[in-house]
């Protein structure tokens, strides 16, 4: 479910000395796992930048270079992070988009729901919530004939689900997943945006979506293009804020969080686009849909206490006059599955194609 706006170099983004990872064979489901404060803290390093050297993280983190090697691949291969590209969902063949909100049988266990949803090819993002819906799932699908399907014979016949409300998106305006922010470098991080690509950058995104520090000669190799090409357009992707390389991971792995689903009914005087942009500035936004339903807007806030979130909804959100009626949905479990290129079968995975860094 993202940009940097801070004054680095961009070209530390796609360092020619990242080592490769590889992401295992095991699901895309990132898990909720207790860390320790190295790990927190090698984890805020490549929220930053996914392609940052280990030399560097180990520097800053107070530790050896082999310690973070060994701490990164632990972290990979336990799915308690993934680095990859985030970038719009069409770049990587999904068309179609939808948040689905469930109520439930009370007598059938939310978690064992939420358990059957992520089996779900097209379902990756499940929160089991409070308020009129217990549980919302995240729908990419390659396009809506695929989305009604799953809708319809799979998700509808899970047993306790009582009733499905869909909300369509017209766009997935804002990603930011950067949640182990450090000092200061967690304020002015803008996120990845809803705009197309061209079909070359489209295909790079899609092999920096298996793995975000993969050789950049690998990747021209494999496109049939320069590897100064494949920077370029890497340094543009990210400066103009359609990708972003980093570490994704469960949010619920913060020590300290409140985290909910914000529904917003807009009114008249301002366009959606523009209120979702509004919404988007925020402190402590990370994703913002425009959808269709009875919500016109739905923005997820991950802050660090219920005090920040009142004070979002409070100060920031309700204050803004195309604002409605707002309606907040507080996360009690989550599960999270990043999202990996469409193939003409289905979703495709690539569990060992990765060559490792020998030196890991």
């Amino acid at each position: 479910m993202i940009l940097m706006s801070n004054s680095r170099d961009h070209s530390a983004a796609i360092a020619e000395d990242a080592p490769s990872l590889s992401l295992g064979t095991g699901s895309n489901l990132l898990r909720h796992w207790p860390l320790s404060d190295v790990d927190r803290r090698i984890i805020a390093h490549l929220q930053e930048d996914g392609r940052r050297p280990f030399v560097s993280i180990a520097k800053d983190v107070g530790v050896t270079e082999k310690t973070v090697r060994s701490r990164v691949r632990q972290l990979l291969n336990s799915n308690i992070i993934q680095i990859v590209a985030l970038t719009t969902p069409s770049a990587l063949g999904y068309k179609a988009g939808a948040l689905a909100a469930l109520t439930t049988d009370p007598s059938v266990s939310a978690s064992k729901i939420s358990a059957a949803l992520t089996q779900i090819d097209d379902v990756d993002y499940v929160v089991i919530t409070t308020g009129r819906y217990g549980i919302f799932a995240e729908i990419i699908s390659r396009n809506m004939k695929t989305l009604q399907e799953t809708v319809e014979n799979q998700i509808g016949k899970i047993a306790g689900v009582r009733s499905v409300e869909l909300f369509p998106y017209f766009s997935l305006f804002y990603q930011q997943a950067r949640f182990f922010m450090r000092g200061e470098s967690a304020n002015g991080h803008s996120g990845v945006r809803d705009e197309e690509l061209d079909h070359i950058d489209k295909a790079i995104a899609a092999e920096l979506s298996y793995d975000g520090r993969v050789a950049l000669k690998v990747v021209a190799d494999k496109l049939d293009i320069s590897e100064t090409q494949v920077r370029t357009r890497i340094q543009n992707m990210t400066a103009g804020g359609t990708m972003s390389i980093l570490a994704i991971v469960n949010p619920m792995n913060l020590q300290d969080r409140s985290i909910a689903w914000v529904a917003i009914k807009a009114k008249g005087g301002e366009s959606l686009r523009s209120l979702a942009d509004r919404i988007s500035q925020i402190s402590y936004v990370s994703y913002v849909v425009i959808c269709a339903g009875r919500f016109d807007i739905f923005a997820e806030f991950v802050c660090p206490s219920n005090d920040d979130l009142l004070d979002v909804l409070d100060q920031k959100v309700r204050q803004i006059p195309s604002v409605a009626a707002v309606e907040s949905f507080f996360y009690l479990d989550l599960h999270y599955k990043r999202l990996v290129p469409v193939r003409s079968e289905g979703r495709a995975t690539r569990p060992s194609t990765i060559v490792d860094d020998p030196d890991l």
